[in-house]
């Protein structure tokens, strides 16, 4: 790793040195031992001081740890650091750091500017000694923290001056704090249009391989659901009754435009599919993502593609932390448009948008073949379904 060094207070060291080199000569000369003794300790001071802070640093070395620290809010975690120092020991050190305000460093003193903590630390290390720091933080708003800045300043023992460093490699330690979990108190009620296979009360579709009893024959039914042993002990014909499914798969689509005089409308709109997500999660439902902001890729847009559990759970958590309203965002009308176009609308649809009367075009299409949830619970306290 490399380190940027600024020198400070080197030339008035260097005057020091001077003045007392020349004041032992005359001492020496006129044989006044005393003072030649007290002028050449100060210049012995000077030279020691002079090859420390020549030296001083040049061996330390970071050790990178592409570790990443999650956090709830509210929650508390440690940032470990660890260095390798050199030959030479690092005495009396103060090590700052800058770091971005997802997190807040739990520490004495700090400064808050332009979504930046600034906070220092004491830092020593000795001859060849790898040492580590634990950093307590606590998770502040949901979003990505990296480390933008690393500096080490040793000053001199005597005298003025210091010898300050910055690391000038990229940190890789990052801090992901999830957004806020809020409960969902309503249900997501599956769509009827599709076969699957979650029970349903009222579905168009059967799961042959779930029989849930019989019932008197009619006209309309096939021969081949006639149940014959039923029947024979019935005396009349029996056809089989089988559960009647649906699928349960959802395409969660969040408009991350934000609404014009609304500060915290995008915040809103994450906590709200969060808290769908966590319902899918209860409810073992499978789901997708979709939010309008570029990306590089196949897909320029954030897609998370269908799964369910846990691990779904996680990356949900983690994509939704990344995100940032200072992303480039893609029109809300052609992420609908594009995916209706490469066909990958769920069985259930939940569109998380303000302005939900802009996107009639596309719901009511939907609707026909889907169930459709528009939700603007921010706008106007209300979740509309379509179908």
């Amino acid at each position: 790793m490399k380190w940027l060094r600024l020198e400070e207070g080197f030339k008035s060291l260097h005057q020091t040195m001077t003045v007392s080199l020349v004041f032992l000569l005359f001492s020496i000369i006129y044989l006044q031992i005393i003072p030649a003794a007290l002028f050449a300790a100060v210049f012995f001071m000077c030279i020691v001081q002079n090859v420390y802070y020549l030296n001083v640093g040049k061996d330390l070395v970071f050790i990178p740890n592409k570790n990443q620290t999650r956090f709830l809010i509210g929650g508390e975690n440690d940032l470990v650091l660890e260095f390798e120092n050199g030959k030479t020991p690092i005495w009396n050190g103060v090590l700052t750091l800058s770091i971005q305000d997802a997190v807040v460093p739990l520490v004495d003193d700090t400064s808050h500017f332009s979504g930046i903590f600034d906070f220092e630390v004491p830092f020593s290390a000795g001859s060849r000694e790898v040492i580590s720091i634990s950093i307590p933080l606590k998770g502040r708003k949901r979003g990505l923290s990296r480390i933008t800045r690393i500096t080490l300043d040793v000053p001199h023992i005597f005298g003025e001056g210091s010898v300050l460093m910055e690391l000038n490699d990229p940190v890789m330690t990052q801090s992901l704090v999830y957004p806020q979990i809020v409960s969902f108190d309503d249900q997501l009620n599956p769509a009827p249009f599709k076969p699957g296979e979650l029970g349903q009360r009222q579905s168009l579709f059967h799961d042959v391989f779930q029989p849930i009893g019989t019932r008197d024959y009619v006209y309309s039914d096939r021969f081949d659901q006639i149940h014959w042993k039923a029947s024979a002990r019935m005396q009349k014909l029996q056809t089989k009754e089988f559960m009647p499914v649906t699928a349960q798969s959802v395409l969660f689509i969040l408009n991350a435009i934000e609404k014009q005089r609304s500060d915290d409308d995008f915040e809103q709109k994450v906590e709200r599919l969060v808290s769908y997500v966590g319902y899918a999660l209860k409810n073992d439902i499978p789901f997708a993502i979709v939010v309008n902001i570029r990306t590089f890729g196949t897909t320029p847009y954030m897609y998370l593609a269908t799964g369910s559990g846990k691990v779904q759970y996680q990356k949900a958590l983690e994509m939704l932390a990344r995100l940032s309203e200072r992303n480039a965002k893609i029109p809300f009308e052609k992420i609908l448009q594009s995916i209706q176009t490469q066909g990958l609308l769920s069985p259930t649809v939940v569109l998380i948008t303000h302005e939900p009367e802009r996107y009639v075009n596309f719901t009511s299409k939907w609707s026909t073949h889907n169930r459709v949830v528009v939700d603007s619970f921010y706008e106007r306290s209300e979740t509309v379904a379509l179908r």
